[in-house]
Formats: C-alpha cells, structure tokens, sequence
C-alpha cells in the first residue's frame, strides 16, 4: 500500500466516524478498526511505522493526536 493510499483511508475513516456522531475526537483504535474495515491489507509497519500511533503523527498536517492516560484520540485538523 503506498503511503498515499494510506493517507485517503485515514481520512475516509475519519469521515465514516464523524457521520455516525459529531463527537470531534476519535478514539485511535476505533479510527484503525474503520480502515481496516475499509482495507483490510492495512498495515501501518508495511509503511515503515512501528505503531499505529507514529502513522497518525506522521500525517500531522491532516490529523492531530492528543492522549489521556493510555488513550489516544485522533481528529481532522
């Protein structure tokens, strides 16, 4: 999967997340559960990155990342 491909599936995700609640964050793992429903190939270390969490950072012109406790939240920037 090419970095690119990675990137219109993270935002679809996001998409598909926000219509179903406006809620503006997202947890991390529901974001990835979406993409992989979308895609199940994803693979966010076939790209490189060690964790799912350094493939969101990675794309921080488009999504910003906060944690509380051991959660992570994603939403589109």
């Amino acid at each position: 999967m090419t970095e690119k491909a990675a990137t219109r599936l993270l935002l679809r995700a996001l998409e598909l997340l926000l219509a179903k609640d406006d809620e503006e964050w997202k947890p991390a793992a529901a974001v990835k559960t979406q993409i992989r429903r979308l895609d199940p190939s994803f693979s966010e270390r076939s790209m490189g990155h060690r964790t799912f969490t350094d493939f969101l950072t990675s794309r921080a012109s488009l999504v910003e990342v906060k944690t509380e406790g051991s959660d992570r939240f994603v939403r589109l920037r």
